[in-house]
């Protein structure tokens, strides 16, 4: 069989930052460009137990993909099976993609995997073209998958693979065992030992370009050593809840085989990276016993970060840490769940600022405890006070099936039916509810632009930047963040 996994359009991406007349706000595509490393896994795995199948594979973001050429490479392909990664704001783009195909041929087998079919499983794969999704991790399934038909045999007996039959065998099965945020009915596919996973197929990539805003170099990729997270912040949509970790020698054995192919700067897109002290020790350790010198970065939390754990990750290369701050006070980080204190997050970012570890600060606004201005403004005077070389501010958004989803649907703040609605028929217009109890949509966008504007066009700041600056790759980096923000400006 021909296999093509595709990483469809963002063309009619639902704008999470917009004001009601569609003006874009700054928003997460503007602080960076990264690989599919989803479907790069699935391809890997593929090629290794399925070889008798040829695997192709699309990254429509990356390649800036017109319809058109996407139909241009279907035909060419001639795939029997389609699988599409999906996360709900691209779901316009999804279908669109998949009436395509179908319309090119429609016995082509088409399976939806990734964050939506998490989230909205029934609704996914009742879509009309799409014959198959997968829930979970989606390797083993999809290989599982491709064999059944090819062999012309049953699917629906395959863990994690739904179709629209076979989904409605399970309603109220109670199979979730907690390994998913989201109450399912629905039995996952679930990958304990992460190290039988072959790494991505990164050389289908190789023609492309990524970057991050806040990194430094051009040759850059990502990189996931864990997959899930224990935490249970309130407005955290991440589905995996129970955290699994690969070893250090298999993590650090992908990294020099990355170096092998040109790259310099890696950025661990784990939930959770910094689970311990003593993971970042042992893996710091390994690097520098193997001489391995690149750059690379991290998201993590201040309450596990120790001076000498980031001491020895700087000798092995660590340039930043990625922490969630997302509030000012004690009392609102209770409120999330955060399981942080504002002591441990300013002790997080003194021990970085002492040590030249740059650091970025996730910053949320328009919290349900946020009911003033200036409790807004204190939180922001906070975040600038712990002094980190990035922020990240976005507005408080209410993700569907989280507990702040939830909340703020028993306090009447927004339709519940509005997401199954979007999911079963979706449109461009549809918009992502923030918690207007206390302001507008727009009094909080307007309040995420001066949040910006108050910490990157500092005159201080803006000159440290320049003077901190250590390649040509990173000025061009920053130029374009920074004309990006100065767009965003006068959008308003």
């Amino acid at each position: 069989m021909n296999i093509l996994l595709i990483n469809p359009p963002e063309d009619n991406l639902i704008k999470n930052f917009a004001y009601e007349d569609g003006t874009q706000c700054l928003d997460s595509p503007d602080f960076g460009h990264f690989p599919p490393l989803g479907i790069l896994y699935i391809a890997a795995y593929l090629e290794k137990y399925a070889p008798e199948h040829k695997t192709y594979l699309l990254d429509c973001v990356s390649e800036k993909m017109s319809y058109e050429t996407i139909e241009e490479k279907i035909k060419e392909i001639k795939p029997d099976l389609v699988g599409i990664s999906s996360f709900s704001v691209a779901l316009v783009d999804i279908v669109k993609t998949a009436d395509i195909i179908k319309k090119i041929n429609p016995k082509t087998h088409i399976c939806m995997g990734g964050h939506h079919t998490m989230v909205f499983p029934k609704e996914a794969v009742e879509l009309q073209n799409i014959d198959s999704i997968i829930l979970g991790d989606g390797e083993k399934a999809f290989c599982q998958l491709a064999k059944a038909l090819a062999a012309g045999v049953s699917i629906e007996e395959i863990t994690g693979v739904y179709t629209k039959n076979s989904i409605f065998k399970y309603l109220n099965a109670s199979n979730n065992k907690n390994l998913l945020l989201y109450d399912l009915d629905l039995i996952p596919a679930y990958t304990d030992n992460l190290d039988e996973l072959p790494f991505p197929a990164r050389r289908l990539i190789s023609h492309l370009e990524f970057f991050s805003t806040v990194g430094v170099s051009k040759k850059f990729t990502t990189i996931v050593s864990s997959r899930g997270c224990p935490y249970h912040c309130t407005f955290c949509d991440v589905p995996h809840k129970k955290y699994r970790s690969r070893s250090i020698k298999n993590i650090v054995d992908e990294i020099e085989d990355c170096i092998k192919q040109g790259y310099e700067e890696f950025h661990f897109y784990d939930d959770m990276f910094n689970i311990t002290p003593t993971r970042i020790i042992e893996f710091s350790n390994e690097v520098l016993s193997r001489k391995l010198k690149f750059t690379w970065d991290f998201r993590g939390r201040v309450n596990t970060i120790t001076k000498e754990s980031l001491q020895i990750a700087k000798k092995a290369g660590l340039s930043m840490v990625s922490f969630g701050v997302e509030t000012g006070t004690d009392e609102g980080l209770k409120y999330i769940k955060k399981e942080t204190t504002v002591a441990l997050i300013k002790n997080a970012f003194k021990i970085c600022n002492d040590l030249k570890i740059k650091t970025v600060a996730d910053y949320m606004l328009g919290f349900q405890f946020e009911k003033t201005k200036e409790d807004i403004k204190k939180s922001i005077d906070f975040c600038i006070s712990i002094k980190p070389t990035y922020a990240v501010f976005s507005v408080l958004s209410l993700y569907p099936k989280t507990p702040v989803y939830y909340e703020a649907i028993e306090k009447k703040l927004i339709d519940p039916t509005r997401w199954e609605k979007f999911c079963k028929n979706p449109t461009k217009d549809f918009y992502i509810d923030y918690w207007e109890e206390f302001f507008t949509r727009k009094e909080l966008l307007d309040m995420q632009q001066e949040a910006f504007e108050r910490f990157f066009l500092r005159p201080r700041y803006i000159l440290k930047s320049i003077l901190d600056l250590r390649s040509i790759d990173e000025l061009k980096i920053k130029i374009r963040g920074f004309f990006r923000l100065l767009a965003s400006k006068f959008k308003k």
